[in-house]
């Protein structure tokens, strides 16, 4: 089932001081809009907790900080061929112990997915030549003919 969003912390106090004004769930929600189970499941958690408010969630803390995060991104955008090794130990200098599978998960979670270069040939003597031959022959062309090229 879909996540529905939260209620305001108003109408969970409201709706807590109707179940104690001697109010039914059914009537709670119809007259503030919400369903009976929600109703049902705000009170039980008021009568545990004696609170509306919000509880921690279940699951571990992230492991990287923001600030962490933020450095990582930075590194990465101003050098693309950082190794996931070199992330691991600027962060271990910094205090932060972590895997590279971590790593890796970070930068997917910002957007950063990774790649492998692409292999080019390397030029050949003919091709090298060919380069030079075209640009003696280019050399005294006036800028406008530049221009016309794509």
């Amino acid at each position: 089932m879909a996540k529905t969003k939260e209620l305001s912390k108003d109408t969970r106090n409201k709706l807590v001081d109707l179940h104690q004004a001697g109010k039914t769930e059914s009537a709670i929600g119809m007259q503030l809009g919400v369903k009976k189970s929600t109703v049902g499941a705000i009170i039980r958690k008021w009568k545990t907790y004696k609170t509306t408010d919000n509880l921690p969630r279940s699951g571990a803390p992230r492991k990287i900080s923001p600030r962490g995060v933020k450095m990582i991104t930075r590194t990465v955008s101003k050098n693309p061929r950082t190794t996931r090794g070199d992330l691991v130990n600027d962060l271990q200098r910094a205090g932060t112990k972590v895997t590279k599978a971590t790593i890796s998960n970070t930068l997917r979670r910002q957007g950063l997915k990774s790649c492998s270069a692409r292999r080019v040939p390397l030029l050949i003597l003919v091709h090298v030549r060919a380069h030079l031959k075209f640009a003696r022959e280019h050399l005294d062309d006036p800028e406008e003919d530049w221009e016309n090229v794509i």
